[in-house]
């Protein structure tokens, strides 16, 4: 997975997207996660991005270790949660130094892989990485969620900055894009970026079976909406995951 086009992406996602998220999904995330957890415990954040979840447990006492393949993620991530320990590795390979009991991959992260090969990847490294009986948590966006988001297109204006968001969402193919348009100025003058996250859509049967064949014992796939009492969860799923 080339991790570099995230690199532009990271100031966007810190600044726009990751405490929208986190604020929305925090209900069901106290009530099916960190309730579940010793105070204490380790914890294992997989494609951190800038580190709001990260910052999140540390603030309940959890020892974190935060991954992701974009270095400029990294950085903003030690900026956010200084207590957490952070290193960049592609998580497809990534091998953690020590068990942990519970570990997570937020922000429908796992709609980034293209291939079900590079997740289950991902899922085994988790698994290796969990103590008997530890938990995995991660979320994903379906159809129905890429749909809802689909032909959107949203402005943020400040003084200096201005970004315009299009998505696209091809249900054939299962491909969503995100085109990002960035204006800003500096020194009186303003300059254009223009950069893209893609997405993909993966069968919620094929997930689970994946989990069950890397070892996990019991999953149990949760409803943004109905569960974790999302206002903007239509069509994304959570997966809670343990191992045996």
């Amino acid at each position: 997975m080339a991790y570099t086009i995230y690199d532009d992406f990271a100031w966007f996602f810190d600044r726009y997207w990751a405490d929208g998220f986190l604020d929305d999904a925090r209900e069901g995330f106290e009530s099916f996660f960190l309730s579940r957890l010793s105070p204490g415990s380790r914890v294992l954040d997989v494609c951190c991005g800038t580190g709001q979840m990260a910052r999140l447990l540390c603030e309940r006492r959890f020892e974190v270790v935060g991954v992701d393949g974009s270095q400029p993620m990294i950085e903003l991530a030690r900026e956010n949660a200084p207590e957490a320990t952070f290193e960049q590795a592609d998580v497809c390979e990534f091998v953690p130094a020590g068990s942990f009991r519970a570990a997570l991959s937020m922000y429908d992260s796992v709609n980034h892989f293209e291939s079900l090969e590079s997740i289950r990847a991902v899922f085994l490294n988790v698994f290796n990485a969990l103590e008997p009986g530890g938990l995995f948590l991660f979320d994903v966006n379906t159809a129905d969620g890429f749909q809802e988001a689909a032909a959107e297109t949203y402005a943020d204006v400040e003084t200096k900055r201005v970004c315009v968001v299009k998505t696209h969402f091809d249900e054939n193919a299962g491909h969503a894009v995100a085109a990002i348009t960035l204006f800003q100025t500096k020194d009186e003058k303003w300059s254009r970026r223009d950069f893209k996250i893609e997405e993909f859509l993966h069968d919620a049967a094929d997930l689970k079976r994946t989990l069950h064949e890397v070892g996990f014992a019991d999953v149990e796939i949760l409803s943004a909406e109905d569960d974790f009492g999302m206002n903007r969860g239509y069509g994304r799923l959570f997966f809670l995951a343990t191992k045996a």
